[in-house]
């Protein structure tokens, strides 16, 4: 009556029902649904909506029915879709209620891990005469008893492109129960050395561990298979892709009211932490250009800086990394430390200073300099640059940020002058091109000293400057030099403002 009853609506829907052996393959019908019409040339390639059907009658309402492991291995296994049918009678001659169950992903997965288990244990494993209780509900039911409601809750599941659901059924099929690893190992270290390097290596310290006994078996929904595929007596163990724990930030800070220095970080937590005693524990932080390894529990920690070849960090990151590491190496006493990262509760401890005594004066100074050039271009772009670079340009950047906003009177101006022309008794304009290279980019300004002049021994005149006027900013990268000829135009473009007022002398060689 059940099959009677689908293929009836079938028919009224226009699918086409084939009938098949149920003891043999696990289905009732071969369901084909006609072609979708389109005008889109794009689908008009694509194949026409199949799936498989096993259809259950009853009598009660009770809502489940139980279903052998071997026919719903060939439901769950098949490529195309495939679903029950449930059709309730209650004693009459024409069905009651029917309820349509998906074999979705929910089940694929419940089911290939009740096989798993089966398989992996000790007991015969008979498919055929062992059982799975499948439920339904009312959010299963048919609201009408009728072809099209059936054709329609059919193709809610399916939807429109065959080839997209049985790529998606095949990647669940091939991926569920693997979510947390495809493997156990199980090994074993000899000796505390050797635990603490394993603790090492687990947040990325060390690169490989001396282990004994190592065994691997393969895993799916947490279940070990009976056979290892790997057994040793003894081996090296390497992780050799660590990622983080979390991202966040780490903020140092001198005392827990000062607004303290931030950077951005990696956090790493050895996952033996809950397998050793507390003593032996250890977190990690990494930054661009420092490790701090710690123990949380006894307060013991180690850090180490990193500014030599190849470490380039941004203008504003690399002075506070040059203000952290001064106060680390310049007091002996202790400072606070915060972690914040993103789903962890924050944790402070204290860091230990010591007292090394290395001068990094010039290269902060230099730094700090660079920040306020920075701030005076208004530059929206990352600027980088190494520890060597802003120790050897240190006087440059430094003579630089001193011009803006310094007064006239700090500025010492002389100069000699080639050819006539020269008018000493009117008021004049000194013209300067000052440069300076911030790591990966060279600054310029175009400077105007203007003044009185008085003459001084062997024919060389000073300026007693009355104003100083930045007349042009000027930025480029290393890589992308700033053209002579377009630097002679700025100057030539600043000398005539001045030249009707004032005595214009350029000391800038045009020539090169």
């Amino acid at each position: 009556m059940g099959e009677s009853t689908f293929s009836l609506w079938c028919a009224d829907a226009g699918l086409i029902p084939n009938g098949s052996q149920v003891d043999k393959t696990g289905w009732d019908f071969f369901v084909e649904f006609p072609f979708n019409s389109s005008e889109n040339p794009d689908e008009i390639h694509n194949s026409a909506i199949e799936c498989k059907v096993q259809i259950k009658s009853t009598d009660k309402n009770e809502r489940k029915l139980s279903i052998t492991l071997s026919n719903l291995r060939r439901l769950i296994t098949a490529q195309m879709p495939a679903f029950f049918v449930f059709i309730e009678f209650d004693g009459a001659n024409s069905a009651q209620r029917a309820f349509v169950v998906h074999v979705d992903n929910d089940l694929i997965s419940k089911t290939l891990k009740r096989l798993h288990e089966i398989e992996q244990s000790d007991k015969a494993n008979n498919y055929n005469k062992r059982k799975m209780t499948i439920h339904y509900d009312d959010t299963h039911v048919m609201q009408r008893l009728e072809g099209e409601c059936l054709k329609n809750i059919l193709f809610s599941h399916i939807g429109i492109n065959m080839a997209e659901y049985i790529a998606k059924k095949k990647a669940h099929l091939e991926s569920t129960g693997f979510e947390d690893g495809f493997a156990q190992m199980s090994f074993t270290t000899e000796g505390e050395d050797n635990l603490k390097k394993l603790i090492d290596v687990s947040i990325g310290v060390e690169k490989s561990v001396d282990i004994a006994k190592f065994r691997g078996t393969k895993t799916r929904f947490g279940i070990a298979g009976k056979s290892p595929f790997v057994d040793s007596k003894d081996g090296r163990l390497e992780m050799p892709n660590l990622k983080p724990n979390a991202t966040g930030l780490i903020r140092f800070k001198e005392d827990k009211l000062s607004p303290g220095l931030s950077f951005k970080s990696r956090l790493y937590i050895s996952p033996f932490n809950a397998m050793v005693p507390e003593k032996l524990w250890k977190m990690r932080v990494e930054g661009d250009f420092f490790d701090f390894k710690f123990n949380p529990y006894t307060g013991s920690a180690d850090y180490s800086f990193s500014f030599g070849e190849g470490v380039r960090l941004e203008i504003r990151m690399f002075r506070d990394a040059i203000k952290l590491l001064s106060l680390l190496r310049s007091s002996s006493k202790k400072i606070f430390a915060e972690l914040i990262f993103e789903g962890f509760p924050k944790l402070e401890f204290q860091v230990g200073c010591s007292d090394d005594n290395f001068d990094f004066s010039k290269e902060l100074n230099a730094l700090e300099s660079a920040v306020k050039i920075l701030s005076e271009f208004d530059t929206t772009e990352i600027i980088d640059t190494s520890f060597e670079e802003i120790s050897r340009y240190s006087t440059e950047i430094c003579q630089m940020e001193g011009i803006f906003g310094s007064s006239p009177v700090l500025f010492k101006v002389e100069f000699g002058v080639d050819g006539d022309g020269f008018d000493p008794t009117k008021d004049t304009v000194c013209i300067f091109l000052v440069t300076a290279p911030i790591g990966s980019h060279i600054f310029g300004i175009i400077l105007v000293f203007i003044g009185a002049v008085e003459k001084i021994e062997n024919g060389q005149f000073g300026l007693i400057t009355k104003d100083v006027v930045i007349e042009k900013k000027i930025i480029s990268e290393k890589d992308d030099s700033i053209r002579n000829e377009d630097l002679v135009a700025a100057i030539e473009e600043v000398e005539k403002k001045y030249e009707r007022d004032y005595s214009v002398v350029t000391m800038f060689d045009k020539r090169h």
